[in-house]
């Protein structure tokens, strides 16, 4: 059994932010329906297409949901959207704030309908405040709250940020989401009344900052305090056949590393010159034996071929395979909190345009096949 295999959740969110938040509320265990208007949310067509129709993009962040066509810009996709509220726990979206009002299905209908529903809603700056109005994806967040500020190269303050590999900007707002549903639903397992939920993705990035507030203490942001406490023995270093990341915090752990290195206790610039070229002079593989056996935090930086293959992830089930309708056998990854008696499960594919349309209006609304084939005819679905 799974955490959440009595809760049915109603998505309607679409590009990054919204769908990995559902995607792991479905991986607890969550009836996730994903509604889509009948031609299908953005990310479907993200690049690159695979087979020329898949977007590897959409198969990440929307594994193990249902997949309902329903155009709410019609009366009658309105009214089904509103007869699945009786029935469901949750309501997630990310659509610019204002739009669910405009669409009749703001949160004060929602409860009208369905005192215990839970409506989460995602966006750039929040349901209120001097810029809510304004549209945002990932870097707009970062670069508002002060995060890409920070990323700027250490050696050259006046370059460019530096833009992270992924959607950070969409992930650790997604995460504080998911967070709140989860919350929320506590709440109303104790009081039976459920809530509006108002995650803002500026407010994450800003509330994830470290460095916000020491600069605020202090002056100095974290990797200046950093280069304040001295010569810094660990960092992302060159080796023979790439590069390792050593984290050398001082007490024991630096003890332990200049010894494992042959190196004597006192530490200056000749110090860290001489470890530059111990790692350079190995293997990353040699490199992390030595200090494993140290007790050094160590990692090779290897790549994604290498995380691929990784016997330790493997054994964690954090790379997987799933069977996808069209591309077959995919290798993905895993779910990463690992529950004793209530496991998550990256089990099941993304779900193809509208695959239970028909289930979903028939099995949970009663609806008869003449009924559903009117439906489309009239574009409702």
């Amino acid at each position: 059994m799974r955490a959440l295999e009595d809760i049915r959740v109603l998505d309607l969110t679409h590009a990054w932010f919204g769908p990995i938040c559902t995607m792991f509320l479905a991986c607890m265990g969550a009836e996730v329906i994903k509604i889509e208007p009948p031609w299908g949310e953005m990310m479907r067509a993200m690049p690159p297409l695979i087979k020329g129709r898949v977007s590897p993009s959409f198969v990440f962040l929307n594994r193990n949901k249902k997949s309902l066509t329903l155009n709410l810009k019609t009366e009658k996709g309105v009214r089904i959207f509103k007869e699945l509220v009786k029935i469901s726990d949750v309501v997630v979206e990310n659509f610019s704030p204002g739009t669910m009002e405009r669409l009749g299905l703001g949160y004060e209908v929602l409860r009208e309908i369905n005192p215990r529903i839970i409506m989460a809603s995602g966006s750039g700056f929040g349901q209120y405040g001097p810029w809510s109005r304004r549209p945002s994806f990932d870097p707009i967040g970062r670069a508002a709250s002060g995060y890409m500020y920070l990323s700027r190269p250490e050696d050259d303050p006046t370059a460019p940020p530096q833009n992270p590999p992924d959607a950070i900007g969409d992930t650790i707002p997604g995460l504080f989401l998911l967070v709140g549903i989860i919350t929320a639903l506590r709440h109303r397992d104790r009081t039976g009344v459920g809530q509006r939920i108002d995650v803002a993705q500026a407010d994450c990035m800003l509330g994830v900052i470290n460095s916000f507030t020491i600069y605020q203490i202090c002056g100095l942001t974290f990797r200046e305090v950093l280069r304040q406490r001295g010569v810094i023995l660990g960092g992302v270093l060159k080796a023979k056949d790439g590069y390792v990341a050593i984290t050398v915090p001082m007490g024991a752990i630096q003890e332990r590393f200049l010894k494992a290195l042959g190196l004597g206790p006192s530490v200056d610039e000749s110090t860290r010159r001489r470890v530059e070229e111990w790692v350079a002079g190995r293997t990353r593989r040699e490199v992390v034996e030595v200090l494993v056996k140290a007790r050094v935090p160590v990692a090779s930086v290897d790549s994604l071929d290498e995380v691929a293959e990784n016997p330790h992830f493997l054994a964690r089930e954090m790379v997987i395979e799933i069977d996808h309708p069209i591309l077959g056998r995919v290798k993905t990854t895993g779910f990463p909190i690992k529950f004793s008696e209530t496991p998550g499960k990256m089990d099941g594919p993304d779900p193809l345009l509208g695959q239970h349309t028909e289930e979903i209006l028939s099995t949970l609304l009663g609806y008869s096949d003449e009924e559903i084939a009117e439906l489309r005819r009239e574009g409702v679905v």
